[in-house]
């Protein structure tokens, strides 16, 4: 199976790649269409003890690395069962900033947030996207959707919370400390 795909640079995209072990169906979807599907061959299976690559070809731990990728990846995940292309084309619609997988619970099997904790190699940047999460819902608290001097693309986020400072570059992934709670009382003052 193959195909060609003309590309806008910097321009966000989806791909998917489905498979079944039972029909031994793949299907490839881009954008949330479906550009081509075949069968392969049986026997195949996938491993549990095997290594997850992103960005590059890996024939064997240790082994020869090649065609590397030259672009940014974002909200790589795999699920332990096959998408419908209605899932994929609702993922694709979502846009980048969207939760939509979320909603897979178990069946996401290698999720994206638990990749970005693991060692990486070789010419990795991790870089802001832009997409601000969405707070999750207390006992007793409201949702704030307020879209108020909001330039946010389709499918981004719109509900913010003083929360959500949390996971801004100034405050994610410190160790907490007094100093960094008296940061945090005074940018939550800021905001009211």
């Amino acid at each position: 199976m193959s195909s060609k795909v003309t590309e806008q640079l910097g321009a966000w995209r989806h791909s998917c790649y489905t498979w079944s072990l039972t029909t031994r169906a793949a299907s490839v979807y881009y954008d949330g269409l479906l550009l081509g599907s075949g069968t392969t061959p049986s026997g195949r299976k996938v491993g549990v003890d095997g290594y997850v690559v992103l960005g590059n070809e890996f024939s064997s731990y240790g082994g020869n690395f090649k065609y590397p990728f030259g672009g940014e990846l974002f909200k790589v995940n795999l699920f332990d069962k096959e998408l419908s292309a209605a899932e994929v084309k609702e993922m694709a619609d979502g846009g980048l900033c969207s939760e939509v997988e979320e909603k897979y619970g178990r069946s996401r099997y290698l999720k994206w947030e638990d990749m970005l904790l693991e060692e990486k190699s070789g010419n990795v940047t991790e870089i802001d996207v832009g997409c601000t999460p969405e707070p999750k819902e207390e006992d007793g608290e409201e949702e704030n959707n307020s879209t108020e001097d909001c330039e946010c693309e389709q499918g981004n986020r719109t509900t913010f919370s003083q929360w959500d400072l949390l996971r801004g570059e100034k405050f994610f992934n410190r160790t907490v400390s007094v100093e960094l709670v008296t940061e945090l009382k005074q940018a939550w003052a800021i905001l009211g």
